[in-house]
């Protein structure tokens, strides 16, 4: 929870919210005391009194309402969140993640994180169906979001460690459905390329080592010079060695790396690899 605050402070840059330039300094030093007194309870969630909960609340709310437009007055909202799952006041938390909804709906980031939380919070109390109806939300209302592009593979992930292998294969199968179809609605985009990575993962998860390569040479056909594809090539080298058993193919996927790259710090992967090759 609390490297996931952390990241909030970095991302609220990005929201449009804007900081008050009059004493910024003062501004984050009082937030830094409040974050050390919420440290206190996430450090021992039960142990900590009730009322020590309250007033840190208390004064988090304090500082939303004095510095209702800086951009940390974020962070204390989702920090009230935060404390309330700590110490599993699972209704609290939900009833000031609406009000984060509410107050930065214009916002896609934001909302998509708030809805994760609120699905987070059905999930801690084994109410998978009622955490799906919020994950699903994000997939269908924020699929451009860093969030919107994960939840599929965290569902996927969960049926495999619930050990429910058929639903796991079939939220695989929805997830690829779901990258193909922002790839095709974003072509040639960041959020295309972040589409085609999840959908490999995808194929990764089922074995499907066919469709992963496939979809590898489609990344490499559409956005070689525009991003660093010497990961994706020492992958394909891996996967046509190990798993497809075409030494050929992986010898060729390690020399394109080795001439495209030739400062790659994957380098000493691929020598590793071709030595294997070399032995069989």
């Amino acid at each position: 929870m609390r490297k996931y605050l952390f990241c909030l402070i970095i991302t609220a840059f990005a929201f449009g919210i804007s900081g008050c330039s009059d004493d910024q300094y003062a501004i984050e030093k009082q937030y830094w005391r409040l974050q050390k007194q919420a440290e206190n309870i996430y450090k021992n969630p039960h142990g900590s009194p009730p009322k020590e909960l309250e007033k840190v609340i208390q004064l988090l709310n304090n500082f939303i309402g004095k510095y209702p437009k800086d951009k940390l007055s974020l962070n204390a909202d989702f920090d009230i969140a935060g404390l309330y799952i700590t110490k599993e006041e699972y209704e609290k938390a939900r009833a000031q993640l609406q009000i984060i909804i509410n107050k930065y709906n214009k916002s896609r980031t934001v909302s998509a994180e708030a809805l994760f939380l609120l699905g987070t919070t059905y999930q801690k109390e084994n109410s998978w169906g009622q955490a799906l109806i919020q994950y699903r939300k994000i997939i269908q209302d924020y699929p451009d979001t860093l969030k919107g592009l994960e939840i599929p593979l965290y569902i996927a992930r969960y049926y495999k460690t619930a050990y429910q292998p058929d639903k796991m294969h079939t939220a695989y199968k929805e997830a690829i459905s779901h990258y193909k179809g922002l790839i095709e609605k974003y072509p040639n985009t960041a959020l295309a390329y972040a589409a085609h990575s999840a959908m490999a993962k995808c194929y990764i998860a089922i074995k499907d080592w066919e469709k992963t390569i496939e979809t590898f040479n489609a990344m490499l056909d559409t956005y070689k010079g525009k991003a660093k594809m010497d990961g994706i090539l020492l992958n394909m080298a891996f996967i046509y060695s190990k798993e497809l058993k075409n030494n050929i193919k992986a010898k060729e996927a390690l020399a394109q790396l080795k001439n495209d790259y030739p400062k790659s710090r994957l380098l000493k992967a691929a020598d590793k690899i071709l030595k294997e090759i070399e032995k069989k």
